[in-house]
Parts: C-alpha cells; structure tokens; sequence
C-alpha cells in the first residue's frame, strides 16, 4: 500500500461521487412516484375518473381499500415520496455521519415497501382488478429501496451504526 496522500483523496473522492449520485437517483425516482400519487390524489379529491390504459385503475381508485380514515390512500403514498426526496436530498448534502435524514428515508421506504406490497395482494386477490398508477407507484418504491439498500451498503455508515452497537450489547450482557 502506497503512502502517497493523492491516492487517498483520489479513493474518496470517488466513494464521495458515487454516494452522491445514489442519493440523486433515489430523490429522482421519488420524485416521479411523487407525481404519480399526486395525480391519483387529484383525481379522488375533484371526484374524476383516471385516464388509464387498462380497465381496472378506476374500480381499485373507487373502490372501499382506496380511502383510510376518508383521505385517499394515495395521499399517504405522497407522503411517503415527500419524505424520501428530501430525506435523500437531504442526505446528499450532509456529510455521511449525519444519520438523521438517512434513517428517515430507510423508514419511509420500508412503510412504503409494505404498504405496496398489501395494497397490490388486495389489487390482485380482493379487488380483482389493477390499476397502472398503483403498480406504478409501487414498482418506483422498490427499485428506489433497492438502490437504498445497494448504496447504504457502499456508504457503511448506516449499517455500522445500527449492526455494532447490537452486537457490543450482546457481549456486554
């Protein structure tokens, strides 16, 4: 191994980018589930039928699991986009021992993960219909979660924190 400082800097600057970028395309892909939630919400809210390529979105869209507690079940996915763009922009521009924004955006993903996946299971077995936005919605939740996942293993950071202090507890029992 070489001593020489330019070597260093050049190995993290490149870790540097490369977090970046992962942090970029998870705020770029919840983005765009963004805009399709908020297009589903807009549509329950001014009471108006979804222009869909398939013939299901309207009967998922108007069916009893699409509204919790009267509100669209789409404005909670907005939520969840929401939180995960600016928890990873937020991320993007802290350094990476800052760990608030990146727990959040691991927990809105994962709320996010579970609630596609129980949503698209009642699409499928109880609705008997489907709807594009929904399993739209829900594909761009995963990949950005795989990507979350694939980066937060690159960064180290999160993992560390979470999996060290649990295993030093256990030693110390």
């Amino acid at each position: 191994m070489s001593n020489n400082p330019s070597i260093k800097i050049q190995s993290t600057t490149n870790q540097n980018t490369q977090s970046l970028t992962f942090w970029l395309l998870i705020a770029l892909i919840s983005l765009i589930g963004l805009g399709v939630t908020t297009y589903i919400t807009s549509t329950a809210f001014s009471n108006t039928d979804v222009g869909c390529s398939i013939s299901g979105c309207n009967t998922v869209l108007n069916s009893k699991w699409a509204r919790l507690f009267g509100i669209p079940v789409s404005a909670f996915g907005m939520t969840i986009y929401a939180t995960t763009m600016l928890g990873a922009l937020h991320a993007y521009k802290s350094p990476t021992d800052d760990l608030r924004s990146r727990r959040l955006v691991v927990a809105a993903s994962m709320i996010g993960v579970i609630a596609s996946v129980y949503l698209t299971a009642i699409e499928i077995f109880v609705i008997k219909a489907v709807c594009q936005y929904c399993l739209t919605s829900g594909a761009l939740i995963i990949i950005a979660s795989i990507i979350l996942l694939i980066g937060l293993k690159k960064e180290r950071i999160l993992h560390n924190t979470i999996v060290i202090p649990t295993k030093l507890g256990k030693k110390s029992v």
